[in-house]
């Protein structure tokens, strides 16, 4: 069992077990005794259908996902939120169908309870559940993202490492016998795991002497830096990828059947939309009209696949309307109407029509100004990459990027945001593109991502 299906493993163990106990908790407080076996039977069956359902939202709300250190300063935030959903849910069951038992009292006290009681189990004990052997090992890659990856792992007990040293370029050249050191290093230092980023021209040089330590002799761990960093930040190195990280991660040929498969689901799925989007659009078009007059849609022009122009439809939601490069300082401000329209996504639904004509797919990056994508095709490395593939309502890097650039040209953030992309754009598949569905529908109810 690998580390991620592990700890995956222990928490949904360790959620069901609070879930219960939460209840015979809840049966203990409300009856004030010691709950005889009949009567938490009685409730248990109930409840484990609300268990069932409360896993599936805490899965679309994140809880379920790679704790970075980031990620766990929100986790009491979100169990609250998930577990309040959770209620409502419980509460629209329990009027559906018949269990046989009053559930209201028993329902307050119980969310209560498993807050309390998830936010101590995640927090504090989850830890100690399972002990790790914290293995040392050394990180042989420079830059940014080098620092960042050491930060994450070192200050984070969920991983079962920890960099005792990085070494980077400066260092190894300025170093004689860089690979005889190197291996005095690992030795002296009981080093169980080398990272490195093999295609820096040090570490091609030491391949052969890691390789004799990993491969033949078994005295260590090489592990591809590339691979960790994606693994721990679900986005790609930006400033350490090369050219040939394309060649080898990026394939052409499975768009073929992937893409036409997605391509039904669009349809499908606009059609099926836009059955209640056609009840909302009236309601809206008259608020909209009665603010201010103005017109109903606004237009923009974005990049599409393949660098295409493609116009986009959206409800306005502003004073008036920019046209091209005037988006970027635009100092137009959002009506009463528009305000509520964006912050309910309501704006957007006009762009069913754009996932119909096919400029559009559901899940997918973001589209982009013509204007903007000049700029950032200059200045971001492999910018105009994320056109490869057909631009979307909502991708990956909105559900997991919550430092996004907003307005005007924002260089280093939108490193940010394309790292997401090419992470998407390399494990893109129809089983993601759930996920990313998913998890959006709990973007939107939440108020959380972007």
């Amino acid at each position: 069992m690998g580390e991620r299906t592990r700890e995956l493993t222990v928490l949904i163990l360790g959620d069901v077990s609070v879930f219960i106990l939460s209840l015979w908790l809840t049966l203990l407080l409300r009856y004030l005794a010691i709950p005889s076996l009949e009567l938490f039977m009685e409730h248990l069956g109930p409840f484990l259908i609300l268990s069932t359902s409360g896993l599936f939202i805490f899965y679309i709300a994140g809880l379920y996902d790679k704790q970075t250190v980031f990620l766990k300063s929100l986790l009491i935030s979100r169990i609250m939120k998930t577990q309040i959903v959770n209620s409502i849910i419980a509460v629209l069951l329990f009027m559906v169908i018949p269990f046989g038992i009053a559930p209201k009292t028993n329902l307050v006290i119980y969310l209560v309870l498993s807050i309390a009681l998830l936010t101590l189990w995640r927090l504090k004990l989850y830890r100690h559940i399972e002990p790790k052997t914290q293995h040392r090992a050394i990180l042989l890659a420079d830059g940014r993202e080098a620092i960042e990856l050491v930060d994450e792992t070192n200050n984070n007990d969920r991983y079962s490492y920890t960099f005792i040293r990085i070494i980077d370029e400066a260092t190894a050249e300025k170093t004689e016998n860089f690979e005889e050191k190197l291996l005095q290093l690992i030795e002296k230092e009981r080093v169980d795991i080398v990272v490195a980023n093999p295609g820096s021209k040090y570490v091609i040089k030491a391949l052969p002497r890691i390789f004799d330590l990993a491969f033949l002799r078994f005295k260590t761990t090489f592990l591809d830096f590339y691979k960790v960093y994606e693994d721990t930040f679900d986005r790609v190195p930006l400033d350490s990828i090369q050219y040939d990280w394309f060649l080898s991660n990026i394939s052409q040929s499975k768009t073929d059947v992937y893409d036409f498969v997605k391509r039904g689901i669009d349809i499908i799925g606009a059609l099926v939309l836009l059955v209640p989007a056609a009840l909302i659009f009236p309601i809206v078009a008259l608020l909209i009209k009665m603010e201010d007059r103005g017109p109903l849609l606004y237009t923009t022009t974005r990049i599409g696949q393949f660098n295409a122009l493609i116009t986009i439809y959206k409800f306005r939601t502003k004073n008036g309307s920019d046209v091209g490069a005037e988006a970027l300082k635009s100092t137009l401000v959002d009506t009463r109407v528009g305000a509520f329209l964006r912050k309910t996504r309501i704006d957007e639904l006009p762009q069913l029509i754009n996932v119909l004509k096919g400029d559009l797919s559901f899940i997918g990056p973001r589209p982009e100004m013509p204007a903007l994508v000049e700029v950032y095709a200059k200045l971001v490395p492999y910018y105009n990459a994320r056109h490869f593939m057909k631009p979307g309502l909502s991708g990956w890097a909105q559900i997991n990027n919550f430092d996004v650039p907003r307005g005007g040209v924002d260089v280093e953030r939108t490193k940010v945001k394309i790292s997401y992309d090419l992470f998407y754009l390399e494990r893109r598949s129809l089983f993601l593109d759930i996920q990313i569905a998913l998890k959006t529908i709990a973007t939107i109810v939440m108020r959380t991502g972007t």
